[in-house]
């Protein structure tokens, strides 16, 4: 019995084995013929990074230009400025400029300085350049008329100067480099007066007091005036004080004071 099945049953396990592989020959043939005949893929994108939003920006609110002073305030500033400083002064019309580079910005004509209830006289009534006279003001009231108060026992009552503008060459040469007088910015100082009579002349001092004053307001001037010549600094100043407010050297650093 067990003999005979076993003789039966192989001839249908064989079919079905056979059977099996022709499905699956088939199947694999198929899936080749799919492959061969279907269309070409497109080649797959590379992972790019996402491009970030762009960021929104407010545009820059436009600034105001910076505040300047106009010239001609800068002038009635000046003016005030003087004033306030206690000079007397008239404002003067530009004065006459012959030679390249003279000229004054702001022109005024000094007539005297108030030092409390008293006065100092500008005998010379000098034109200058409204910033210079507010220095000249400034070296009057703080070192001329205390040292002479100190020093000569009373109290400074005029000075004796120059014209102060002067369009010329340096050292009225012709053809030299401009002289800070052709700007207004230059004074020559030839006397003190106090109200005792005495007068200190740059020239030439006659007394030890005389000497005392002048020696020591020609050493501190230099304090206020980036120039200071007198007598034995050269043959032109032999008998002034020459003080200005002239830049020097490249660097507008250094002073002369001779």
């Amino acid at each position: 019995m067990g003999i005979w099945k076993r003789a039966k049953l192989s001839p249908l396990k064989a079919a079905r084995e056979r059977f099996g592989a022709s499905i699956l020959l088939c199947s694999l043939v198929a899936t080749a013929a799919a492959a061969r005949d279907a269309p070409p893929l497109p080649p797959r994108r590379p992972n790019l990074p996402q491009a970030s939003k762009p960021v929104e920006t407010k545009p820059a609110e436009a600034k105001p230009p910076p505040e300047t002073t106009k010239p001609a305030e800068a002038v009635e500033t000046c003016f005030d400025n003087l004033r306030a400083a206690g000079v007397l002064f008239e404002q003067t019309p530009a004065p006459a400029a012959p030679l390249d580079g003279c000229g004054i910005n702001a022109p005024v004509r000094l007539s005297a300085l108030k030092l409390g209830d008293r006065r100092v006289a500008f005998n010379g009534t000098p034109q200058l350049d409204c910033p210079f006279a507010i220095q000249f003001a400034d070296f009057v009231k703080n070192l001329a008329a205390p040292l002479g108060a100190a020093t000569m026992e009373a109290p400074l009552v005029a000075i004796d100067s120059g014209p102060g503008y002067e369009c010329r060459g340096r050292n009225r040469q012709t053809g030299g480099k401009l002289s800070a007088h052709g700007k207004g910015i230059a004074i020559d100082l030839s006397a003190f007066i106090f109200s005792n009579g005495r007068k200190v002349a740059v020239e030439k001092q006659d007394d030890p007091q005389s000497t005392a004053y002048f020696k020591t307001l020609r050493t501190a001037a230099c304090g206020w005036f980036t120039t200071v010549l007198g007598p034995g600094s050269d043959a032109a100043h032999a008998n002034h004080l020459h003080v200005d407010i002239e830049r020097h050297g490249s660097s507008d650093a250094y002073r002369i004071c001779q």
